[in-house]
C-alpha cells in the first residue's frame, strides 16, 4: 500500500511539472486521493504533448544517440616555387562531423535502426587547399587570363553536407541490409590495427592531404594547372552514394559485403580479422565497377547539341593486409590496388594507362606514458598511371578526369606516363581521458611526368607537414 502511494505521488509530481511547463496550470486543486477521472486524463495528455515537443534521447521505441568529432589541423606545404602554412583546416582523413543514430529491437534477433551523418564542408579542407597567396604569378592563367587556383574566401562561413542518411534491418544470423545514402563497399584501403589512430595523419589515399596542391616546374616558375591529386587519385569514385548495401554476420572473423547504387555502381568486399599466438591480423579484398552515365564531349570540351548520354566503365580492385604483435606493439599494414579505365566520358579508352598503387606503413604503437597509446610510424608508397593515356574517335577526344589540364610550356599533347613515390614519418598520441588524439606527420612527394609534346617534364618535389588533433564526443 505504501509503495502504491509513493508511485501515485511520483506520477502526480510528474503531471504537475507537465502542467506548469506546458500550460502553466495550477495544481492547487488536485488532491492526492483524486487520481482518476477526466482531470488526470487531461494531464496525461499534457505529459504526452510535452514528450512529443521536447528533445529526448529517442522516443519510447527507438533510441537516439548523438555523437561525432572535431578534427582540425595546421598544414605546411613547400615546393621549389614557395611555401605556405595554413592553420585551422579540416582534416579530411577523418572529417569534422556529427551523427544521429539509433535502433529498436523488433525481436530477440532482429533490430531496425538508422544513421544520419553530417560533416563540415567548407573550402578550407586538407584535400582542397592549395598554394593560395597574393602572388598570382605562382598560378597558371587560363584562356580568359584568369589565374587558376582556389581563391575562395577562406574566412567565410562553412557549410554542412550530408554524408549518410539511411535505415537498416539486421538479423544476428543473416546480416544487415541498409537502404539510403551509405558508405559504399569497394576497394580495400589500409586496415589500421596500430591502436594509435595512425590513419588520422597517414590515410592510405594520399590525395586527402594535399591533393589540391598545384604541381610546379623544378627550379621554379609558374605552377602547372595539374595538381598532386591528378597523379595519385587511385580511389576513382570511392565515396558515398544512394543505394542498397548488405553486410553479412561474422563467421569466425570473416565478413562479406556488397553494394548497388543509383549510378549503377556495384561493389563486393570481404574482410577477415582474428587474433592468435599473440598476433592480431586483419585482411581485406574489394572490387568496384562504375557504370556511370556520361555525355560524349566534342574536341572543345563542350557537349554537342545532339549528344547522347552513354555509359562509362571503370573497374577497381584493392587488397589490404595488417599484422600486429600485441605484446610489443610492433605493426605492419599496407594495401595495393589497380584501376582499369575501360570507358570514360562515353568513349572507349584502348590507350589509357591503368592506374596502380601500393603503400606500406609500420613501426610501433604502445601506451608507454599513461594517457593513452603512442604510435610512431613510417610509410612508403607508389602510384602510377592515373593521369596518363588518351584516346580519340571520330573527331571526339576523351581524356580521363585526372588528365584535365596540360603541363604548360611543355608543348602540345597529352601525358604519356606519370608516377609518384612518397614517403613519410610521424606520430600520434591518444589521450583517453578526453577521447582525443594528437598527431604530427611529414610526407615527401616525388612526381615524375612525361608528355607526348616534350617528353619528360621537370616537376618539383613537394613536402607537407601536418599537425593537429581530433576530439570525439
Amino acid at each position: 500500500m505504501i509503495g502504491g502511494l509513493l508511485k501515485s505521488s511520483s506520477k502526480l509530481a510528474l503531471m504537475a511539472a507537465a502542467g506548469i511547463l506546458v500550460g502553466g496550470v495550477s495544481m492547487g486543486s488536485a488532491k492526492a486521493a483524486d487520481l482518476g477521472g477526466d482531470c488526470c486524463a487531461d494531464l496525461e495528455e499534457r505529459v504526452a504533448e510535452l514528450e512529443a515537443t521536447t528533445a529526448r534521447k529517442g522516443n519510447r521505441k527507438v533510441s537516439l544517440t548523438i555523437s561525432g568529432q572535431v578534427n582540425k589541423q595546421i598544414m605546411y606545404m613547400a615546393d621549389e616555387v614557395g611555401s605556405r602554412t595554413i592553420a585551422g583546416m579540416d582534416n579530411i582523413n577523418s572529417s569534422t562531423r556529427f551523427i544521429f543514430s539509433g535502433n529498436a529491437k523488433i525481436t530477440s534477433t532482429v533490430t531496425a535502426g538508422f544513421e544520419m551523418m553530417v560533416e563540415w564542408a567548407g573550402s578550407n579542407r586538407s584535400d582542397l587547399i592549395s598554394q593560395r597567396g597574393t602572388d598570382q604569378n605562382n598560378f597558371v592563367v587560363n584562356g580568359a587570363g584568369t589565374p587558376v587556383g582556389i581563391f575562395t574566401n577562406l574566412s567565410g562561413d562553412g557549410t554542412l553536407a550530408v554524408r549518410t542518411a539511411n535505415w537498416y534491418l539486421e538479423d544476428k544470423m543473416l546480416g544487415r541490409v541498409t537502404v539510403g545514402r551509405v558508405n559504399i563497399q569497394g576497394p580495400a584501403s589500409i586496415i589500421d590495427i596500430s591502436g594509435g589512430d595512425v590513419q588520422l595523419v597517414a590515410w592510405s589515399n594520399p590525395i586527402l592531404q594535399g591533393g589540391g596542391l598545384f604541381l610546379a616546374p623544378s627550379g621554379g616558375g609558374a605552377r602547372f594547372t595539374n595538381t598532386l591529386g591528378n597523379l595519385v587519385n587511385y580511389c576513382y569514385g570511392c565515396s558515398r552514394e544512394e543505394g542498397i548495401r548488405y553486410d553479412s554476420a561474422s563467421f569466425a572473423g570473416l565478413t562479406f559485403g556488397a553494394f548497388w547504387g543509383e549510378q549503377d555502381r556495384f561493389t563486393i568486399q570481404a574482410r577477415y580479422a582474428a587474433e592468435f599466438a599473440g598476433f592480431q591480423i586483419a585482411a581485406g579484398a574489394g572490387y568496384q565497377h562504375d557504370n556511370n552515365l556520361a555525355t560524349v564531349l566534342n574536341t572543345t570540351g563542350v557537349a554537342p547539341a545532339a549528344s547522347i548520354p552513354t555509359r562509362s566503365s571503370v573497374e577497381q580492385q584493392a587488397y589490404a593486409l595488417s599484422i600486429k604483435h600485441v605484446a610489443s606493439g610492433i605493426f605492419v599494414q599496407g594495401n595495393m590496388g589497380r584501376t582499369n579505365f575501360n570507358r570514360l566520358l562515353g568513349v572507349d579508352q584502348p590507350t589509357k594507362n591503368d592506374g596502380e598503387m601500393w603503400q606500406i606503413q609500420g613501426v610501433i604503437a604502445k601506451n608507454w606514458f599513461g594517457p593513452g597509446v603512442t604510435a610512431f610510424y613510417g610509410e612508403y608508397g607508389h602510384a602510377e598511371g592515373y593521369a596518363s593515356g588518351s584516346s580519340s574517335i571520330a573527331g571526339v577526344t576523351a581524356v580521363p578526369a585526372a588528365n584535365n589540364g596540360n603541363f604548360v610550356a611543355t608543348g602540345a599533347g597529352f601525358i604519356t606516363s606519370d608516377s609518384v613515390d612518397y614517403y613519410g614519418l610521424g606520430m600520434t598520441q591518444k589521450i583517453d581521458a578526453a577521447a582525443m588524439t594528437l598527431y604530427l606527420g611529414w610526407r615527401h612527394f616525388d612526381p615524375k611526368v612525361s608528355t607526348s609534346g616534350s617528353g619528360p617534364v621537370n616537376v618539383s618535389e613537394i613536402d607537407t607537414v601536418i599537425g593537429g588533433a581530433r576530439i570525439q564526443f
